[in-house]
């Protein structure tokens, strides 16, 4: 009797994958073809590609001389040089008021005759002319450039040797290095690598909440209308309810793999007009430590809100539950200045190894570590898949156990026995 175990078992889990991927396929299948799918799904790259039309449309073109975008027009008696290789050059007001008119620069600065005795400075633009957020960024740099001409001119003419001078100017220069001797990430780098995986933890609780959606969507709909009855003549509530879980979640990940392929068309658009996101980058290890945390935290939240599509009466109830459950995906950013301050900390161990918000707070952690913390990585996850393995069986004895509940909210009681059965 112990020879036929083995083979028994094994066509057991070889009629519960067939089983699965025939629910997953089918209600993939059925999800991406929905109108409201198709159409969220669509919502971003097309909310992209219009801000990238609009922009490019309405933006004025401007074509900067090269080097010389920057002009200074110098009325006070004092010697002003522009610095060599700068993008700073000193003209009169009559070419200034030129070049502005002909679109070769966009503003110009006057140091006016009572200078250095009246520190006033004065920077000329159009009339009607709204500064746009490029022309804000442009006037720190230009500012910075104007106040080291003048400081330079101001020196000069106390005698300061030239040496003295050009430390002055420019006191220090920073080098960046860990305590092993090697370059260390500057502060540009740090800022635009911790987007990637942040916006990764984004995206993980935006699915969850619209991809829940579906689920509930399905469950209620089957239950209401009977369907789900014809269907477990066929399969058993474990390979249904795993099924949508897979196909749903499959659904919800194909969602997300756009925006994602969207967002990465539309980096070389950022980095032209953000030359410091050229620095976002992140290692694999880190990248499949993500994406693993994103795929085992879809199917345990997933598997929840199976089964409150189970217990729920109603379409209405089953929402309102999980909007009340999924607020445990949406933690970890509400204590984002913890893991800021310190990711060590207990808060942040304890919120990565309860499963509800391990995803989320997981992705933070990976994001701002310098190396993944492995005994934290390695008992978040094991806990992670466990729970998901465990909300997925107790889904499907829930959903049996309250098949023929319709429009009754079942006890907990019965809940908890449907829970704790066997078999």
């Amino acid at each position: 009797m112990s020879g036929d175990t083995g083979p028994g078992r094994a066509a057991q889990r070889r009629s519960f994958l067939r089983l699965l991927a025939i629910v997953a396929r089918r209600d993939y299948l059925r999800t991406v073809r929905r109108r409201g799918f198709v159409f969220g799904t669509a919502l971003l790259p097309a909310a992209m590609a219009g801000f990238v039309i609009l922009t490019t449309l309405f933006t004025p073109s401007f074509e900067p001389g090269p080097p010389a975008d920057m002009a200074l027009v110098n009325e006070s008696s004092m010697a002003l040089a522009a610095p060599a290789g700068g993008a700073l050059r000193v003209v009169d007001r009559a070419t200034a008021l030129h070049d502005l008119a002909e679109g070769r620069i966009r503003e110009f600065y006057v140091v006016p005759a009572g200078y250095p005795d009246a520190a006033r400075v004065e920077r000329v633009t159009p009339v009607g002319r709204v500064p746009s957020l490029d022309d804000l960024t442009r006037w720190v740099g230009q500012e910075q450039t104007l106040a080291g001409t003048l400081r330079a001119a101001l020196l000069a003419a106390t005698d300061v040797p030239p040496e003295v001078l050009a430390r002055l100017l420019q006191p220090y220069e920073l080098n960046l290095l860990t305590t092993a001797g090697g370059p260390a990430p500057s502060a540009d780098e740090l800022g635009f690598g911790f987007l990637l995986p942040y916006a990764f933890t984004f995206l993980f609780v935006i699915s969850i909440f619209i991809t829940s959606g579906y689920l509930l969507q399905s469950v209620t709909e089957e239950k209401e209308s009977r369907v789900v009855e014809i269907l477990l003549s066929s399969v058993p509530p474990a390979p249904l309810m795993a099924g949508k879980i897979v196909g749903l979640g499959a659904a919800g990940l194909t969602q997300v793999a756009i925006w994602v392929a969207t967002a990465l068309v539309a980096l070389p658009l950022i980095v032209e007009r953000v030359p410091q996101a050229a620095s976002l980058s992140i290692s694999p290890q880190v990248l499949v430590l993500a994406l693993a945390f994103f795929i085992v935290g879809y199917l345990a939240y997933g598997a929840i809100f199976a089964a409150v599509g189970a217990i729920a009466p109603g379409t209405r109830e089953a929402q309102q539950y999980s909007g009340f459950l999924g607020f445990f995906a949406v933690i970890p950013l509400v204590f984002a200045s913890a893991f800021l301050a310190d990711p060590g900390s207990w808060l942040v161990v304890g919120l990565s190894l309860i499963p509800l918000t391990a995803p989320a707070a997981m992705l933070q952690v990976l994001a701002l570590a310098p190396e993944p913390p492995w005994p934290l990585v390695l008992g978040s996850l094991a806990l992670l898949g466990l729970f998901a393995a465990l909300a997925t069986i107790g889904a499907a004895r829930v959903f049996r156990a309250t098949l023929l509940l319709y429009g009754v909210r079942p006890s907990l009681r019965r809940i908890f026995a449907a829970l704790t059965a066997r078999g």
